[in-house]
């Protein structure tokens, strides 16, 4: 009985208040500490949102921001260097290679774009998504749970290990398949960064998602041991139960438990969370898309009329399914990724109406748990490019029937002009 006692708080939005200054900084360092793999990938690809001092995130300086511009300047002029090389004397192939190097500038135009807008536009932006995670993650008292930020770190780092694994792989079967290794090596670490770009985007949503499922598993908790209440057991004997407290963060109904409306403030700053990734990543998602489009349109337009070349070698056709592939698993991970978040917020979105009717809850609950509802509706965590279309698992359906269909019309017109 003493342990509900406890449970009867208030709220933990005021008692956070009164704890030392020092919880938002560590917070800040678990959640920079958890993000390793991806600030190593941006560093080296000249990219800095911002940089970590004395437990405060700030701008970038002066010296990172010209190391990336300097970065980004060198390989620039490498790449149009060895883009308009002369290799060939035949003009028709040279222009076929030109138009197969298309998707490459695109992809060239959404890395210059990603250096400059993360190092100069939107650093307050990310800076302000950390801030807030850690906001929440002080809200949901995630330091109850063993290795929270482990896992997170864990799950980030097995996918850097295959990205990493996987670019290496398709890197070995595409130079011994190109006839300019010059070029080869160098348009290989630009397909590289933007997967680095989508891994980012994917672990930023990655990271709230995990947010949610902690909201997702307070609610459960709290809905389990009002069911069992309502359940008469009839036991024999004395009889110990073991309770785990780490989940019970709601605490026994009362009229003064207001821990529904410090879910519903967590959710409330998950919301803001998924509207500044949409606002810093929209651009690059967009590019992603066109590149990606582009690259498998172009790409086998421009093998169907080398395949009708003598010296046309099966490894190429095998290469160039192979890079289609893994352009097309650029968009499912994006689709997959974003549609997870959406299914963590249809479950929110039910297990509050659960409580909502029951009415066996106080009046005050059920107020606060119609308000988190009217919440919920109010942020729909659903990431739009540009209110154009939405990343979810509808996207890469529709992405495929579009991409089908130009392949359709481009080996009939092939056909035709041949």
């Amino acid at each position: 009985m003493d342990d509900d006692k406890e449970q009867d708080n208030e709220s933990n939005t005021f008692k956070e208040n009164t704890k030392t200054d020092i919880d938002p900084k560590q917070k800040i360092v678990e959640i920079i500490n958890s993000v390793k793999p991806e600030l190593i990938f941006e560093y080296c690809c000249g990219i800095y949102r911002y940089q970590l001092v004395d437990g405060e995130l700030k701008r970038p300086n002066w010296k990172r921001r010209t190391i990336g511009t300097l970065i980004i300047m060198t390989y620039t002029i490498l790449f149009f260097y060895f883009l308009f090389r002369d290799t060939d004397d035949d003009e028709g192939l040279n222009f076929m290679s030109t138009i197969d190097e298309l998707p490459s500038v695109v992809v060239l135009f959404q890395y210059i774009s990603s250096v400059v807008g993360t190092n100069f536009i939107f650093n307050s932006k990310s800076i302000r998504v950390i801030t807030l995670l850690a906001e929440v993650d002080t809200m949901l008292e995630v330091e109850k749970f063993a290795d929270f930020y482990k896992k997170i770190s864990f799950g980030l780092n097995k996918v850097a290990i295959f990205l990493v694994v996987s670019h290496i792989v398709n890197t070995a079967m595409d130079l011994c398949s190109v006839e300019d290794i010059a070029w080869g090596i160098t348009i290989l670490p630009l397909y590289f960064l933007q997967r680095v770009e989508i891994f980012i985007f994917c672990g930023a949503v990655y990271m709230l998602n995990w947010r949610l499922k902690v909201i997702n598993n307070y609610l459960k908790e709290f809905i389990k041991k009002q069911d069992k209440k309502n359940v008469t057991v009839f036991t024999v004997g004395d009889t110990k139960t073991k309770t785990d407290t780490t989940l019970n963060y709601i605490g026994r109904p009362s009229i003064r438990n207001a821990k529904i409306r410090d879910l519903a403030t967590a959710y409330d700053n998950t919301g803001e969370i998924c509207s500044l990734i949409t606002d810093v990543y929209n651009f690059q998602v967009f590019l992603t898309l066109v590149s990606t489009f582009s690259y498998i349109v172009i790409t086998i337009w421009t093998s169907i009329n080398f395949y009708r070349k003598r010296d046309y070698r099966i490894r190429q056709l095998v290469n160039v399914m192979v890079w289609c592939f893994n352009m097309i698993c650029n968009v499912a991970a994006m689709s997959f990724t974003c549609e997870r978040l959406l299914v963590a917020r249809t479950e929110t979105r039910t297990l509050v109406n659960k409580v909502i009717m029951n009415y066996d809850l106080p009046k005050t609950m059920r107020v606060q748990a119609k308000a988190f509802m009217e919440l919920i509706e109010a942020w729909p965590l659903r990431i739009y490019v540009y209110d154009m279309f939405s990343i979810d698992i509808t996207l890469m359906l529709k992405f495929i029937s579009v991409a089908t269909t130009y392949l359709i019309v481009i080996i009939q017109i092939s056909h035709f002009i041949s």
